[in-house]
């Protein structure tokens, strides 16, 4: 086993995808390390970034062990599925070569379905669906027939992502449900003559992928992968079209409640496993979530980094990842540096996939000219002695870049593919604005946020998190960090209000009286859940605010807007406040509005509006 103290000169990374190239790509630009890698076809952007390589199956761990002893490697990333499942940690390890990746008893949390669904409803029942486990086709047909066909059918071992299918989704009928459980067991797909039925679960999927080594994590921005191959989250199931993040390290939906629950849950899974076999997981844990209305589920488990998932949490990495690789192995659970900006990351794939695999992606390009676009390439697929690009069982070319917003991430990403000549195709949709509203929207309508009135009340110090998190997910806001909120709401609440539907935060307003002129109510943020935006909380939620100053004293209320923001323009001026930028300061004309030049700093022009409050004292 490697001294994390030690230095580390050699470096292996088994695996052939993008999600190693940009993995090779961080160890280049933060170490100093000798570079190899071994995988399972010829990947040029991997063999660029390496002093030498090897191809070869992925099964055969002996030649994989064989090649990690000539190249005197210190330590092993483990990126690829199939020789985790052979046993390559526990041959590596037995030759004295560090392995960060799991034995072959730990790597059933992925390989074996049915061993991880049992072991979560032993030790973390609240985290898993109804389940059985069948080796019976007509078993498992008269279970799914009980569960009214509203089911998920899992194969038990690995299948690249396309095992898995949903009624309702690729599943259309009680007949195509019993087909697909007929075929699973009767062939042994995925190497097992079983099948795991499980109730069909509605929500929003996340990411969450962690360092891990016994019981120490660390943790990575979340992700959200898109899996189906057609816009609006439609048609089959592929390994993933594409996936995007967000720059506060969630999602548009996804709350900071839910990804502490997603941690907790690998963190006692963890647990879960060592006290069920007495040995340690060690290696790159993905969990795969859905937030639903009974809570954050476990989807699944993958022992490796997810594809493109990685790409996008590794695009934001300040520093060398085997910081946090040695941090775990010491028993440490140090916080890896991450740019605050969202990410949007798409495949092309030969036009066919995946109904078909095994293609040429045939497509022209070229590289330094895309790399210099705006957004960058990564390869999942090998090239042929014909300078042919082969996708096998994988997909394409992944185009990734980032910015303030997912939707201009988006915006780079398309241009860039745009670049591409050729034959192939791609979702357009994600990283959309539509898209992103249509997920907040859902998740909402999953837990039912509208079905109960708002109420508006003072806040309190107890919602700082709650605030911290919904600010966070609303650009143009400043996404102060949660401290400031807690201080603020310690000291100052009785100039905040928040409004809810039930337990759930969905607006806010931030505020303060004028020290030296307490009629002076400075209103300094407000904020409206996206998906109740359109609804005439914003509307109410001022009017309250106005009301409760009033009686408190103040005789108006003065607030700056953004020039650009023409949303919160049109809510003030509907609530009576007016513009007074030029009493306030030398002003510019800037989208047709008058700004106080450098009001915010050099640069930063705003407009100063004021509501006088007498009439309703």
């Amino acid at each position: 086993m490697l001294d994390p103290a030690c230095d580390i000169r050699n470096v292996l990374v088994v695996g052939s995808w993008a999600k190693e190239q940009i993995t090779l790509e961080n160890l280049n630009r933060y170490g100093q390390y000798n570079l190899y890698a071994y995988m399972d076809t010829s990947n040029p952007a991997v063999i660029r970034l390496v002093q030498d390589h090897a191809i070869g199956k992925f099964s055969n761990i002996q030649r994989i062990a064989d090649f990690a002893r000539d190249k005197e490697i210190d330590i092993a990333l483990i990126t690829a599925a199939a020789p985790l499942d052979a046993g390559l940690t526990d041959l590596l390890e037995s030759r004295g070569i560090t392995s960060f990746g799991p034995d072959r008893r730990a790597a059933q949390l992925e390989a074996n379905k049915a061993f991880t669904r049992r072991l979560m409803k032993k030790y973390v029942p609240r985290a898993i669906p109804e389940f059985e486990v069948f080796s019976s086709a007509e078993d498992a047909v008269d279970y799914a027939r009980q569960m009214d066909w509203k089911v998920a059918v899992k194969p038990l071992g690995l299948t690249d992502g396309l095992g898995v299918r949903v009624y309702g989704e690729q599943l259309e009928n009680a007949e195509a449900i019993a087909d697909y459980i007929h075929y699973i067991i009767d062939e042994a797909y995925s190497g097992h003559p079983e099948v795991i039925i499980e109730e069909k679960l509605e929500g929003e999927e996340f990411t969450l992928q962690c360092l891990v080594n016994d019981l120490s994590l660390v943790n990575t921005p979340s992700v959200q992968d898109f899996k189906k191959r057609l816009p609006g989250d439609r048609g089959v199931n592929t390994a993933s079209m594409g996936s995007c993040s967000d720059t506060d390290h969630m999602l548009p939906f996804l709350g900071f409640a839910d990804y502490q629950e997603a941690f907790r849950i690998m963190r006692e899974t963890l647990q879960a496993f060592r006290k069920e076999t007495g040995g340690i997981c060690r290696g790159f844990l993905y969990g795969q979530f859905m937030i639903t209305d009974q809570g954050v589920k476990l989807i699944e488990y993958n022992f490796r980094p997810g594809d493109p998932e990685w790409i996008n949490v590794m695009f934001l990495l300040e520093e060398d990842l085997l910081n946090g690789v040695k941090a775990v192995l010491r028993g440490e659970e140090t916080k890896l540096k991450f740019r605050r900006r969202a990410t949007v990351c798409k495949y092309i794939v030969p036009p066919e996939y995946p109904m078909k695999l095994y293609q040429t992606l045939d497509v022209a390009f070229d590289e330094e000219e895309l790399n210099r676009s705006g957004a960058r390439v990564f390869f999942s697929c090998g090239q042929d002695s014909s300078e042919r690009l082969q996708v096998g069982s994988e997909r394409g070319l992944a185009f990734i870049s980032e910015s303030e917003k997912i939707y201009t991430a988006y915006k780079r990403v398309e241009r860039t593919i745009r670049m591409v000549q050729g034959d192939f195709y791609h979702r357009r949709d994600i990283g959309t604005q539509a898209m992103v509203r249509r997920k907040i929207r859902h998740i909402e309508k999953v837990r039912k946020v509208r079905v109960q009135e708002p109420v508006f009340q003072r806040a309190s110090e107890a919602d700082f998190l709650e605030v911290f998190d919904m600010v966070s997910k609303m650009p143009p806001l400043e996404p102060y960090q949660p401290h400031l909120f807690k201080i603020i709401l310690r000291y100052f609440q009785n100039t905040c209000f928040v409004a809810r539907c039930g337990d759930r935060l969905v607006g806010w307003v931030m505020g303060f009286r004028d020290q030296t002129n307490p009629e002076t109510y400075f209103l300094w943020q407000i904020g409206i859940l996206p998906a109740m935006q359109g609804s005439g909380l914003g509307t109410s939620l001022m009017k309250y605010v106005v009301k409760e100053m009033a009686e408190a004293g103040a005789g108006r209320i003065e607030a700056t807007i953004d020039p650009e923001n023409t949303a919160s323009q049109k809510l003030f001026e509907k609530q009576g406040y007016r513009n007074i930028s030029r009493c306030i300061g030398e002003t510019a004309s800037l989208c047709g509005n008058q700004a106080v030049i450098d009001y915010y700093g050099p640069g930063r022009h705003f407009m100063v509006y004021e509501k006088i409050l007498q009439e309703t004292k």
